[in-house]
């Protein structure tokens, strides 16, 4: 249970930059932001932290994941993020995209409720397989074309 070991404050939120805050201090500790991102759910009324019957709301106004690696399967046409709470999903074809505030490439996530950045590595996995199409861009993965928004 998450008040075994933090009763949390209020103000639980994550800035435009992608940065955790807790009361109004930055949560920086690797292990803890990989244990809060793990339980962060995203639900029609908003996000919350969730353990067990605990839920503590979130403010969510920038990217809450970061995009560790991007694996790809040629076969299936099929791309992967793994993300730094843990888990791996399968990039849906409309998630990619250019953040033209921070010019930084994002992802959604978590049904598409979440948004996750590219971090360097799987930027540059990610720069390796884009092509241009008719003024668009897109994303060659086996005979899969996934699109990035602008």
């Amino acid at each position: 249970m998450m008040s075994d070991w933090w009763n949390a404050p209020e103000g639980v939120q994550i800035l435009p930059d992608g940065g955790w805050r807790v009361g109004g201090f930055a949560i920086v500790h690797a292990p803890s932001l990989r244990y809060l991102k793990a339980r962060l759910v995203f639900e029609e009324s908003g996000a919350f932290l969730v353990e067990g019957a605990e839920r503590v709301p979130v403010l969510v106004e920038g990217p809450a994941f970061e995009v560790t690696t991007l694996r790809f399967d040629e076969d299936a046409g099929e791309a992967w993020v793994a993300l730094d709470d843990g888990t791996e999903e399968v990039l849906a074809p409309d998630a990619l995209s250019l953040n033209e505030e921070t010019g930084r490439f994002e992802c959604l996530v978590r049904e598409g409720l979440g948004r996750a950045l590219l971090s360097r590595g799987a930027h540059q996995a990610l720069l390796s397989r884009v092509e241009e199409e008719g003024g668009l861009f897109v994303l060659r993965v086996g005979p899969r074309r996934i699109s990035v928004r602008t």
